[in-house]
């Protein structure tokens, strides 16, 4: 009976060691950017410092094909051409980023980029696509968010704004809540949610179902066709 517990205990462990694939790590030399475009469906965590660094993490068998190259000032992080209609597991993949200046910030597809505490002079953030992007402590004079698809943006935290920029198209969320803008303009076209807070102006323009909510006591201009709304917080 002993014996029998023992060989299938092997059998459990031999069966869970071979569904184990370790990641492996790489660390890439590349180019000075200031920008990062995801192309592919993965975690992508930004640091803004002093020394430029890439590391990527993903499984033995697909990180050799985890391309990270520069164009221009922009980071992008792809499959190689011959990846585009295969439909296959990639696993887990990890790529930590820290750069000196962070002014753009792009995602296609269903991955996702956190950064924590980035302070720049504009930012331009899109997301095409149903990934996310989340931004905890910015700090930044002009933003702008688009969001094309059922991505969503996210800013937790951070510093007035001079102005803030948003277009929504299609069923996507941005929520800037974090933030106060002396002065919000916001687009949506579709079904999409965004929340704003400003004690400035908002100039809201909707058509479809989208709601803008909002917090503060700003000047509201606004223009709606469709069920849409503007609605404080």
């Amino acid at each position: 009976m002993k014996r029998k517990l023992v060989v299938s205990l092997l059998f459990a462990y031999l069966f869970l060691f071979s569904n184990v694939v370790f990641a492996e790590k790489e660390e890439r030399s590349l180019p000075s950017f200031s920008k990062i475009a995801l192309r592919i469906s993965a975690n992508v965590y930004v640091e803004q410092g002093k020394k430029q660094e890439v590391r990527v993490e993903a499984q033995s068998s697909i990180i050799k094909d985890v391309i990270t190259e520069v164009n221009g000032r922009t980071l992008i992080i792809r499959f190689p051409a011959k990846f585009l209609f295969r439909n296959f597991n990639t696993g887990k993949i990890n790529v930590y980023v820290t750069m000196p200046e962070i002014d753009g910030l792009t995602l296609s597809g269903s991955g996702d980029i956190y950064v924590d505490k980035l302070e720049t002079r504009i930012l331009d953030l899109l997301v095409s696509g149903s990934g996310s992007l989340k931004i905890d402590n910015l700090s930044a004079e002009r933003i702008s968010a688009a969001i094309s698809g059922s991505g969503g943006v996210n800013i937790y935290d951070g510093e007035k704004a001079d102005e803030l920029k948003i277009s929504l198209s299609g069923s996507g969320d941005i929520n800037a809540l974090g933030i106060e803008a002396e002065e919000v303009r916001a687009t949506i076209a579709g079904s999409g949610n965004s929340l704003v807070k400003s004690n400035g102006s908002l100039t809201a323009r909707i058509v479809g179902s989208g709601n803008i909510f909002y917090e503060g006591n700003p000047y509201i201009e606004s223009s709606i066709v469709g069920s849409g709304t503007v609605k404080k917080k």
